[in-house]
């Protein structure tokens, strides 16, 4: 379980209960370590242990949690669109009915569903009815706000005092050292809502999840974000040839790829597909036309807007004049406007531009390629004591760090990448479009690891690829599955996995882009750490984890291996470079720096940019600590350092010349 289908605010018991995370807690501040509490303001699950939700299902606005909730006061009835076909069909097949629990109480039962009954009629169909509720077809409008485009998580308001109150109040019993806002910007007004949490916590940490764009800025209030904007800043410091690797795509697909008009396409589709009746009814409680709306949406090129209209795209004025008429709809059209762009640009455009992959993350910008290090100096200079995340993979990434250091590894050989592509092509002879056949060769580059073409592996790649076709939305979708094209691609992938000729030729290249992966994302690891910001460590990433998009990001660790791991790698040696696929490297480098920054206290140290040669990126932190790693390029690289240094991960000692090979440097400058 993901955990974000909340259904009431207490510790689930299957994972410990109250008592049991007290005492992890305890444990914690025994061994020096803070707990950042993750929480989900926005929205709840339908699901019958919400009972503040079955309270107002079976009572209606008469339930004191009526207001709890965000629904569409013009709307009767609450809808809820979860069935598969037609009621009548369901009922007909005896998938939904009325059944009684132990205490002798009707409901209705569907599935894992169970809804309770205000009133029973003489039949079904009669008792149905009668309810302050539609069970509906999942492709019909909820009556309700929802988290995104789900209709099993309803939105809750707690702009209003008494939702905050009951919502917050058993978070707030626990001594943690502050808490993760989960989705932001689907609250009604963000500012105020951070603001009201610092207070009722005394101050403690707020960290918010919310994905700024390139140059936005971070609203007023929180200590930082869960760190997208540190991943994309410093993932764009290892792709190279950028004209190369465009025209090697774009020559492979047979066309030009205009990316700001598939996303316009992709927010067309998705205002159309997913989204026609929030469009018209938020056009219609502002008393505006829908395609004034519409425009506006399609134009905006940022997840939200706070209490501020974006004149560039409100081309007719129309969106101005209802904001001010009519100020408290439009808050509520922002708490919608997050939906629209995730949706678009995250679940589809990211699926559908397929010239480097690594690059197509949660928080990017496609426009960019690559990063010049002063831009990136600029950005870590700003956040110097920031308590905001260096996040570099989370359970919402597309791709793990060491997937996307490998994918990315591919911009270093352009031409052998060419000659590959096109022999695979004629090796495997797909059946798909040349665009889905590129990503395809892309994820399995950068997701191939130890365990080979196994059986297990298989399944990951097709489950991803499936996922993918249906994400981009152009020849199947969530909506509309095209099983004959998805047919297809299991094809490739089957013919992948067990054609020797293909297997022979990917498996070079593979081993020769695998170590050049690892190099990247060992200095990867030395920027998260090294930077300003607090390092965010996903689960088992302290070593390899090659990793594709949700679900498979969420597979168990296997934290005993970890700690056996780590126990075989507490000190440096030469072994670990030349054997990086048992992984005792990054997990020794991980453990080495974060002592390094506990014992200097590096996030409190002055951060200064150092001239480097193209490839290398490198920083003072302090006038002591030195960082310099290799971001970009092939082999050996001599930097000119003045003075006499030790080399932290090595032991070696450095006088003004420093060689950067395989391992980034970080260079304690000697009393």
């Amino acid at each position: 379980p993901h955990g974000y289908d909340v259904i009431d605010y207490r510790i689930n018991s299957e994972w410990g209960g109250e008592d049991g995370y007290r005492r992890l807690i305890a444990r914690a501040r025994a061994k020096g370590l803070g707990i950042i509490q993750d929480i989900v303001p926005n929205h709840m699950a339908i699901h019958e242990g919400n009972y503040r939700l079955m309270d107002v299902l079976k009572k209606g606005r008469a339930s004191r949690y009526y207001r709890f909730f965000d629904f569409y006061e013009e709307e009767d009835k609450i809808r809820i669109p979860i069935l598969e076909d037609k009621l009548e069909n369901l009922i007909a097949q005896g998938l939904i009915r009325l059944e009684k629990d132990v205490d002798g109480e009707y409901y209705i039962k569907y599935r894992d569903w169970r809804f309770p009954l205000n009133t029973v009629g003489k039949d079904l169909v009669e008792t149905l009815n009668m309810q302050h509720y539609i069970l509906a077809h999942w492709r019909d409008p909820p009556s309700y706000r929802r988290f995104l485009a789900v209709n099993e998580l309803i939105a809750i308001n707690e702009e209003y005092e008494e939702v905050f109150e009951e919502a917050h109040r058993e978070i707030l019993k626990y001594d943690v050292d502050g808490y993760r806002v989960d989705h932001v910007d689907g609250l009604f007004n963000p500012i105020d809502y951070v603001r009201k949490l610092k207070r009722v916590s005394g101050g403690r940490i707020v960290l918010v999840e919310k994905i700024l764009a390139f140059g936005e800025k971070l609203f007023e209030g929180p200590d930082g974000t869960t760190g997208y904007d540190f991943l994309n800043y410093s993932n764009l410091l290892f792709t190279s040839n950028e004209e190369k690797m465009t025209s090697i795509y774009e020559s492979f697909i047979q066309r030009r790829f205009d990316l700001d008009q598939e996303l316009r396409s992709c927010k067309e589709k998705v205002l159309r597909d997913l989204f026609p009746y929030e469009v018209e009814r938020y056009s219609r409680l502002l008393g505006i036309k829908a395609e004034d709306l519409r425009d506006y949406l399609i134009c905006l090129n940022i997840y939200r807007t706070y209490g501020d209209v974006k004149v560039e795209c409100d081309r007719s004025g129309a969106i101005a004049r209802a904001y001010k008429s009519n100020p408290h709809t439009y808050h509520k059209l922002e708490q919608f406007l997050p939906a629209v762009y995730v949706k678009a640009y995250e679940d589809m455009l990211l699926f559908r531009y397929n010239r480097l992959i690594s690059l197509n993350e949660v928080g990017s910008d496609l426009h960019y390629y690559s990063l010049s290090y002063d831009d990136f100096h600029e950005f870590n200079a700003k956040r110097v004591g920031t308590l905001s995340l260096n996040a570099t993979s989370t359970h919402d990434t597309k791709f793990s760090e060491d997937v996307r250091m490998k994918i990315s590894a591919i911009s270093e050989y352009p031409d052998e990448w060419r000659e590959k592509v096109y022999e695979w092509h004629d090796i495997l002879n797909p059946k798909v479009d040349r665009n889905d056949e590129y990503r395809f060769y892309q994820v399995l580059i950068g997701s191939y690891f130890r365990e080979g073409f196994s059986e297990e592996y298989r399944r990951r790649i097709e489950q991803h690829m499936i996922k993918s076709l249906r994400e981009a939305s152009i020849y199947t979708s969530w909506l509309n599955p095209n099983i004959e094209y998805e047919r297809r691609m299991l094809d490739l992938v089957e013919e992948a996995f067990t054609n020797r000729s293909f297997i022979n030729s990917f498996s070079k290249f593979e081993a020769k882009i695998r170590r050049v992966g690892m190099e990247k994302s060992l200095s990867l690891v030395a920027l998260k750490i090294m930077s300003p910001g607090v390092p965010d460590i996903y689960q088992g990433t302290e070593t390899w984890r090659y990793l594709l998009t949700d679900p498979d990001n969420r597979r168990p660790v296997k934290f005993e291996e970890l700690a056996d791991l780590l126990k075989r790698s507490r000190s440096f040696d030469k072994e670990m470079i030349s054997n990086m696929d048992d992984g005792r490297i990054k997990i020794y480098i991980t453990h080495r720096l974060l002592r390094l920054r506990r014992d200097l206290n590096i996030n409190s140290l002055a951060y200064k940019p150092m001239r480097t040669p193209d490839g290398v990126c490198g920083f003072w932190r302090g006038d002591r600590v030195l960082v310099l790693v290799k971001t970009r390029g092939i082999g050996r690289v001599v930097v000119r350092v003045e003075g006499r240094f030790i080399d932290y991960l090595t032991g070696e000692y450095v006088v003004n010349d420093v060689e950067i090979d395989s391992l980034p440097r970080i260079l304690i400058r000697e009393k």
